[in-house]
C-alpha cells in the first residue's frame, strides 16, 4: 500500500460525523478569513481615509474592523474546539478499530507477535493519528478555501472586472505552493522512513553492545564496540541530514509562492484604484501564511505515517463471519491437524484428531504433558488456527459463526486463567448478558459473595472456580476446559463437577485428574499426535 493511500485509508477508518466535520471546517474557514480580513481591512481603511477624509466615509469599514477584532478570539477558540472534537471522534473510532482488530488475533499470533506493551504503543499511535485532523485536514482545507475566496473577491468586487488578471496570478502562486507541498510528501515520507529504520538499527546495536562490551573490553577489543557504535551513529546522522535537506526544500514553498504573488500584483495591477492595490498586495502577503499552514499539514501527515504503518501491520482484513450457532447440534472434529511453529521449524503436534460430542455428553481428553492437548482445545474453541481438517457444529464450521454468537454458545476456560480485579458483577458479567444466577453458582463452589463484593487478590483455586462460573454465565451449549481442577482439592473438585452437571451442557475437558475422568461419559487420549478412544 502506498503511503498516501495508507493515510487516506486511516482517514476513512475514522469516518468522523458529518456534522462535526462541517462544523470544524466552517469554523476554520471563518477564523482564517477573519484574520485575513482584519489585516487587509486595517490598511485598506488607512488608504480610503486618506483619499476620502471624514468619519462618514470610513464609518462602515471601521465598524466591520472593530467587530472582526472583537470576534476574532472567540471565533478562533471555536475553531480549535471544533477541530479537537473532530480529533476526539477520530481517535475514538481508531481505538475501537484497534481493540476489535487485536481482539480477533489468534492465540498463536499473540504469542509470536505481541509484546507486553503492544496495546500501549498502539494506543499512543492512535493518539498521534488525530493530528491528521487537528493539524492536517481541517487547517489545510480551511486555508485553501480562504485563499480561493479572497482571489474571487479581488476578481469580482472591483469595478469593470479589471482585476481578474491579478486574481489569476494570485491563484497561480497559491497553486505553486500547493504543488510544492504535495510533491514533497513522497520524498519526506521516504526520508522519514529511512531515519526511523536507521534509528532502530542504532538502538539495536546499542542494546547488543550493552551486554557484549565488557567481554570485548576484557579481550582487548573495545575498539570494535566503539567502531560499531560510531558507524551506527554516523548512518543515523546521514539519514537525518538527508531528511532535513528535503524538509528545507519544502519550506521554500512559502517564500517562493509569496514572492510570485507579489510579483504578479506588481506586474498586472491597473494603474488606478489604490485601495484594491493595497488589498491585493496584502492578499499576496497572506499567501505566506497559507503556505505555512499547508506545509504544517504536510509535516503532520509525514509525522503520523510511521504510526499508520505500524498500525497497518496489526490489521487483519479477513471478512467477519456472520453465521449462527445451530442450537442443539453436535460438535464434529474431523481429521484436525495442529502445527506448532512456522517455516522450517514447523512441526505437527496433533496429526489426526477426529471425534464428536453430542448434546449433553461429557468427554475427557487425556495425555501426557506437552502432547498438544491445550493446542487442540484452542483450535476447537476457535481461538487458534489449525492446518487441516474441520471443526464444525451441525455442519457449520466454527470459523463461519459470528464471533459474538460463538462466544455465547461455546465457552473456553484455559489452564492459566486471567481475571480482573473489581466488583463481582463486573468480573463475571462485563460486556455480556448473563442468563444464570452467578452469585448462586459462586456460592455452590464455596465463594459466598454478592454482586457488589469487590475482589482483590485471588488464589489460583479461586481464580479457576470463578473462571468456570464466568464461562457458564451465558448458559453455553459447549464448555471447553483445560485442567480446571489442577489447583482444587477433592471437595472443591466435587462441587465444580456438580455445578457443571446441573447445567446439562456439553463438556470437553483436558485433565489429569482421575476424579474428572471418571465423571466423564467418554475418554479420548492424545498420544503421538493421534487421538485414540479409551
Amino acid at each position: 500500500m502506498s503511503d498516501l493511500r495508507r493515510l487516506l485509508t486511516w482517514l476513512e477508518r475514522a469516518r468522523p460525523p458529518r456534522r462535526a466535520l462541517a462544523s470544524a471546517l466552517i469554523a476554520g474557514l471563518i477564523a482564517t478569513l477573519s484574520g485575513v480580513a482584519l489585516s487587509v481591512g486595517a490598511l485598506a481603511l488607512l488608504v480610503e481615509s486618506a483619499r476620502r477624509p471624514g468619519l462618514a466615509a470610513v464609518a462602515g469599514v471601521l465598524i466591520v474592523i472593530e467587530l472582526l477584532a472583537f470576534l476574532r478570539s472567540p471565533i478562533r477558540f471555536y475553531e480549535r474546539m471544533s477541530a479537537h472534537r473532530l480529533g476526539l471522534s477520530a481517535v475514538t473510532r481508531w481505538r475501537r478499530w484497534l481493540v476489535e482488530t487485536i481482539g480477533r488475533w489468534s492465540y498463536r499470533r499473540w504469542r509470536t507477535q505481541a509484546a507486553g506493551d503492544l496495546l500501549e504503543r498502539s494506543l499512543r499511535d492512535t493518539d498521534e493519528l488525530q493530528d491528521l485532523w487537528l493539524r492536517g485536514v481541517v487547517p489545510a482545507i480551511s486555508s485553501l478555501a480562504a485563499s480561493i475566496l479572497t482571489d474571487l473577491i479581488i476578481g469580482f468586487l472591483p469595478a469593470h472586472g479589471t482585476w481578474w488578471p491579478v486574481a489569476g496570478l494570485l491563484a497561480v502562486a497559491q497553486l505553486v505552493a500547493v504543488g510544492m507541498v504535495l510533491g514533497g510528501y513522497p520524498a519526506l515520507v521516504n526520508a522519514d522512513k529511512l531515519v526511523r529504520a536507521q534509528r532502530g538499527r542504532y538502538r539495536a546495536v546499542l542494546v547488543e553492545l550493552a551486554g557484549a562490551t565488557p567481554e570485548l573490553a576484557a579481550l582487548g577489543r573495545a575498539d570494535y564496540a566503539a567502531r560499531l557504535a560510531h558507524d551506527g551513529d554516523a548512518e543515523l546522522e546521514r539519514a537525518e541530514l538527508a531528511r532535513d535537506r528535503t524538509a528545507r526544500l519544502v519550506r521554500l514553498a512559502a517564500p517562493l509562492a509569496t514572492t510570485l504573488a507579489l510579483t504578479g500584483v506588481a506586474i498586472a495591477h491597473p494603474t488606478s484604484a489604490p485601495l484594491w492595490l493595497v488589498v491585493s498586495a496584502l492578499v499576496a502577503l497572506s499567501t505566506f501564511e497559507h503556505a505555512v499552514t499547508w506545509r504544517g499539514a504536510l509535516e503532520s501527515a509525514v509525522a503520523v505515517s510511521g504510526a499508520a504503518e505500524r498500525l497497518d501491520e496489526l490489521a487483519d482484513e479477513r471478512p467477519r463471519s456472520r453465521g449462527s450457532w445451530p442450537d442443539g447440534a453436535t460438535l464434529e472434529v474431523r481429521a484436525v491437524r495442529v502445527v506448532e511453529g512456522t517455516g522450517e521449524d514447523a512441526s505437527a503436534i496433533v496429526r489426526h484428531a477426529s471425534f464428536e460430542i453430542t448434546r449433553g455428553r461429557r468427554v475427557a481428553l487425556v495425555g501426557v504433558s506437552g502432547s498438544g492437548k491445550s493446542a487442540l482445545l484452542r483450535a476447537i474453541a476457535g481461538l487458534d488456527e489449525y492446518a487441516d481438517g474441520s471443526v464444525a457444529v451441525g455442519g457449520v464450521e466454527i470459523a463461519d459463526i459470528d464471533e459474538a454468537d460463538l462466544r455465547r454458545h461455546l465457552a473456553y476456560v484455559g489452564a492459566d486463567v486471567g481475571l480482573t480485579a473489581g466488583f463481582v458483577r463486573d468480573v463475571i458479567a462485563v460486556g455480556r448478558a448473563t442468563s444464570r444466577d452467578y452469585v448462586a453458582d459462586l456460592a455452590s463452589l464455596g465463594l459466598s459473595v454478592t454482586a457488589d463484593t469487590r475482589w482483590g487478590e485471588l488464589s489460583r483455586g479461586e481464580r479457576q472456580r470463578i473462571a468456570v462460573v464466568r464461562a457458564l454465565a451465558t448458559s453455553p451449549e459447549l464448555v471447553v476446559l483445560d485442567e480446571p481442577t489442577s489447583g482444587l482439592g477433592a471437595e472443591e473438585t466435587t462441587a465444580l463437577l456438580a455445578l457443571l452437571e446441573r447445567t446439562e451442557t456439553s463438556v470437553l475437558v483436558a485433565t489429569h485428574d482421575a476424579h474428572v475422568v471418571a465423571w466423564c461419559d467418554d475418554v479420548i487420549e492424545l498420544a503421538n499426535g493421534v487421538l485414540v478412544s479409551r
